[in-house]
């Protein structure tokens, strides 16, 4: 038989399209629907107190209306201090980003945890950040693990001395304490890296997330950016003063740094976008601590919301879009990753 009659008998066939199975669907983690139900449970309680109180004092003098802008531009100058910081704990770890990107994706960091739940904003500083700065995820993630003890020490630190020195509350007991506390998570994390060093899967796993961390040791770059974290809430504290100051409520500096170390501890707890509700009952508290009426915390709460919240994500947002593609681009960066 010829090849003609051959094919002309059996024409060619065009292959079916090969069967592709949808991968698994993403699961929320326990942890993330812990953090939302907290925060709907603490925002309601929130909402249900504030419509309770009087009507909220909201920024309509001039002065007022200056201490508003004020303190937009104080967190502004908060963000870059805090983007600087993490600049030198990449640099440290051997990474070269560029400060347009450092600074950049600070920003896009804190629009992603303001809309996003679980802290993906953290997520979306490490996919982004790592190939422009020529280093590995698990490096960036180190260096985001340092930020956070950086702070939670000074907070701390905040918390108990200027709690102590406003209310008188946080002594004597308290003190000795969260000392104890403080002396028993740091020996358990001391045995927990002896064990890691121990084992060499493990050590190779963690040590690019540790070394940021385990780099404060050294006393020039530590004690640098100890300092750099004091100066950030420093800043913190002037707008949240500034919030209070655009709602006719003065406050001393040793009331803001009270308020923002109260704020911050009740922002550690689990919740969702934006420390939802957490933070909210946190400023209540505080401010009826320092004296605020309930038409004040209203005002001084959906100010302080604004200022914190709607610059910063409205920025990220357009950077997210025209520096770095957007979503879709920070999904396919994601998928070539765990190629």
């Amino acid at each position: 038989m010829s090849t003609e009659s051959s094919t002309s008998e059996h024409p060619l066939v065009p292959l079916a399209p090969p069967v592709t199975t949808p991968g698994p669907k993403r699961r929320w983690s326990p942890l993330s629907v812990l953090g939302i139900v907290v925060s709907i449970v603490a925002l309601a309680g929130v909402v249900w107190w504030a419509s309770k109180q009087q009507a909220p004092q909201l920024p309509s003098t001039p002065a007022e209306i200056a201490a508003l802008i004020g303190a937009i531009a104080l967190y502004a100058l908060a963000t870059v201090v805090r983007a600087e910081r993490w600049q030198r704990l990449l640099e440290d770890e051997g990474a070269s980003p560029h400060r347009a990107d450092t600074y950049s994706l600070t920003v896009v960091g804190y629009m992603g945890n303001n809309v996003l739940p679980a802290r993906a904003g953290d997520a979306i500083r490490v996919v982004l950040m790592a190939p422009r700065a020529n280093t590995s995820n698990r490096t960036v993630v180190g260096t985001l693990v340092a930020e956070r003890l950086l702070d939670v020490a000074v907070l701390l630190v905040l918390f108990v001395v200027v709690g102590y020195g406003l209310l008188g509350e946080v002594g004597g007991n308290s003190v000795e304490l969260i000392a104890l506390v403080a002396i028993v998570g740091i020996s358990a994390v001391g045995v927990g890296w002896r064990f890691i060093r121990r084992n060499e899967k493990l050590h190779g796993m963690l040590a690019p997330i540790a070394s940021a961390t385990l780099g404060l040791r050294k006393a020039h770059h530590g004690l640098r950016l100890l300092g750099l974290t004091f100066v950030i809430w420093g800043i913190e504290a002037g707008v949240w003063m500034a919030v209070g100051a655009a709602v006719g409520f003065g406050m001393t500096p040793i009331e803001g740094l009270y308020l923002v170390a109260l704020a911050s501890v009740f922002s550690m707890i689990p919740s969702g976008p934006g420390y939802a509700g957490t933070q909210d009952a946190a400023v209540a508290i505080g401010i009826k601590a320092i004296g605020g009426t309930g038409g004040v915390k209203v005002g001084y709460l959906l100010m302080l919301r604004f200022v914190i919240v709607v610059p910063i994500t409205l920025l990220g947002l357009i950077l997210m879009i025209t520096r770095y593609g957007g979503l879709k681009k920070l999904r396919s960066m994601r998928a070539e990753a765990k190629g």
